[in-house]
């Protein structure tokens, strides 16, 4: 009898681990709480040889395509159709929206991932002091860091430490590269007020 007993408690656990790694497998789309999403930074830096650093307060709006997201890398997730720049250093305009959203992967274990890993390609910008401007267009990489209940807490802008520059009119580019970093974290909310977006996986 024990080892009837025994034989039957392993082929549960057994079907009960089946199960979970079924479920997580088959997680293969993202859900979003809403489309309409927004990111705020505090003091990006953009800096070129001959014009030194550049420093603005910029924030991110946009939207996704779908609330429901197959996970398929480099698939357009949605556009940035908005962007805000303020307490800049130098001049700093913003040029060819939208920028596109693109899924790149995840970290963590399905399904409770820890990172949501996106790249923001034609990123494009101008900045300049004294007569010269510098058009930047990099394709950044982004981390959104995510709760264990789905809430996205904060969006990571990764380091570029070598920003490809061309002239932008002026006196042209004192420099042909450049680099572009945001030393802190932005916000994630909902666009137009301060409500949280939460990713799951279906």
């Amino acid at each position: 009898m024990p080892t009837r007993i025994g034989a039957t408690l392993a082929a549960t656990l057994a079907t009960l681990m089946l199960a979970a790694l079924i479920s997580s497998a088959s997680a293969r789309n993202l859900s979003i709480s809403n489309q309409q999403i927004r990111s705020a930074f505090r003091s990006i830096e953009i800096g070129a040889e001959g014009l030194g650093t550049q420093r603005c307060d910029l924030t991110l709006e946009g939207s996704l395509h779908s609330r429901t997201m197959l996970k398929v890398v480099n698939s357009l997730m949605g556009y940035i159709t908005r962007v805000n720049t303020a307490n800049c250093s130098l001049t700093m305009a913003i040029l060819s929206l939208p920028w596109h959203v693109r899924y790149v992967g995840f970290s963590g274990t399905l399904p409770n991932i820890t990172l949501l890993m996106v790249k923001i390609s034609r990123f494009s910008f101008s900045f300049g002091s004294f007569g010269f401007v510098c058009l930047g267009e990099p394709e950044v990489e982004t981390n959104f860091n995510r709760e264990a209940g789905g809430r996205l807490t904060e969006l990571r802008i990764t380091a570029i430490p070598t920003l490809p520059l061309r002239s932008g009119g002026g006196f042209g580019c004192p420099s042909s590269t450049g680099n572009f970093r945001a030393p802190t974290a932005g916000t994630v909310t909902l666009l137009g007020n301060s409500n949280d977006i939460s990713v799951t996986l279906i």
